[in-house]
């Protein structure tokens, strides 16, 4: 008798939106060969937009809330492409020319079509200046290099 060659793995049933709990109400088994990815932990938060059918991968999920320093507030604002989760960031407030220190909690997704949307964190003080100029897009963010 030939030992089995493949082993189930969990695929996106629709696309899944960070900061979702990828678990197997959104995900499906399916038969891959042993080896082709790395085993995944259910119950993670995708911390990138996952497109329906894509195979669950290690580097999709994580705990969102450990890359956040506690009592930091997350925003919602444009993200560089190339950037990740947990990259260091400043965010320059174009009216006021302040300058606010951030990290990366989910980057953008990497779709010419997507919105280039993504969440940062920051300090409590500037969070609702930061938040204004994001929402009126007047925020500008680097991403310190690797």
């Amino acid at each position: 008798m030939r030992p089995d060659s493949t082993t189930s793995h969990p695929f996106a049933i629709d696309e899944i939106d960070p900061g979702t709990v990828v678990d197997q109400s959104n995900t499906e088994g399916r038969p891959v060969p042993i080896g082709t990815f790395a085993s995944v932990e259910m119950g993670m938060t995708a911390l990138e937009s996952i497109a329906a059918g894509a195979p669950i991968l290690s580097t999709d999920l994580g705990d969102a809330h450990n890359v956040v320093p506690s009592g930091w507030w997350v925003v919602e604002m444009s993200v560089p492409r190339g950037a990740q989760s947990g990259d260091a960031c400043r965010l320059v407030l174009l009216d006021a020319g302040d300058v606010v220190e951030g990290v990366v909690v989910t980057a953008a997704v990497d779709d010419p079509l997507g919105s280039g949307l993504g969440m940062i964190a920051v300090e409590p003080d500037p969070a609702a200046e930061v938040a204004a100029a994001a929402a009126e897009g007047r925020v500008a963010v680097m991403i310190a290099s690797h």
